[in-house]
């Protein structure tokens, strides 16, 4: 479930924490948390070896070692969090992995649907580009115009819903926000995005920006069982528009708010307001 505020907001928990620690031991429960990686490959590359930086490319999380680079994806209930060795912040048969650094505290990994991954690349690798290759710029990236976005649109024949979903085009946008951010521009899930104006896109890359800084600056949503961090929520769930609402009144029209599949995602929407 975490998109682009909730990994931010992940990203700015863990960096005091984290940022020039060094990894004395790392020890890993389920296997297939790692992806492409073997276990004592990873092993080696990471122990011995002091954190650099921590941020996110969209909806991945990248921690960078001095040779190589950690790429973590949270996919649905992924979790880290930095604890003393003796002291669970999950029930132990989410722990994944755990970093132990040098100070006695430990960098776990968490996730009750073992959904998650975690690969290690070269510095080289990364920066090359290879390694996220498939990742299109995030939402709030500088670079990504309108102009850039309606050049891209104009080739598809999907459903504006789904290109927004679409990573390859535009990291960061999950199901939350797509919903929100279609209903602030006032267009219908269904509308094909080739056949989405100039203007219209514009208007879409507007509300996106500030539904997700605003989302940002409140520690992302927090809705089902995601939180950032222990004991810690965020509160974008409270200015939700359509999102989890179907059958109440919009706040703008009062017409009640509708919900159906789109490629198997759910899809609220206002059926007055999104004509």
């Amino acid at each position: 479930m975490p998109e682009l505020p909730e990994v931010v907001t992940v990203v700015k928990l863990l960096a005091p924490k984290i940022i020039h620690q060094t990894i004395v031991k790392f020890e890993i429960y389920y296997r297939k948390l790692l992806w492409r990686n073997e276990v004592d490959d990873f092993k080696q590359r990471v122990e011995n070896q002091t954190i650099q930086n921590i941020y996110n490319k969209g909806k991945y999380i990248i921690i960078e070692l001095e040779n190589d680079v950690i790429i973590s994806h949270l996919r649905m209930e992924g979790r880290w969090s930095v604890e003393p060795q003796k002291q669970l912040s999950y029930k132990e048969n989410w722990l994944e992995a755990q970093f132990i650094f040098q100070d006695g505290n430990v960098l776990r990994y968490y996730d009750s649907r073992k959904f998650g991954t975690l690969e290690i690349v070269s510095k080289a690798t990364f920066l090359s580009g290879e390694a996220l290759k498939n990742v299109g710029p995030a939402v709030l990236d500088p670079n990504l115009t309108a102009k850039y976005l309606y050049d891209v649109f104009r080739k598809n024949k999907r459903p504006i819903k789904t290109v927004l979903l679409d990573q390859s085009i535009i990291a960061g946008i999950g199901n939350i926000y797509d919903n929100e951010i279609l209903f602030a521009a006032k267009i219908n899930p269904l509308t094909l995005a080739n056949q989405i104006s100039l203007k219209k896109v514009e208007n879409i890359l507007k509300h996106a920006h500030n539904i997700i800084e605003h989302s940002i600056s409140v520690g992302g949503t927090t809705i089902h069982s995601f939180a950032p961090q222990k004991d810690v929520i965020g509160g974008y769930q409270d200015f939700l528009k359509v999102h989890g609402r179907e059958k109440q009144e919009c706040y703008v029209c009062q017409t009640k708010i509708e919900k159906m599949k789109i490629q198997g995602r759910g899809t609220y929407f206002c059926p007055f307001c999104q004509k």
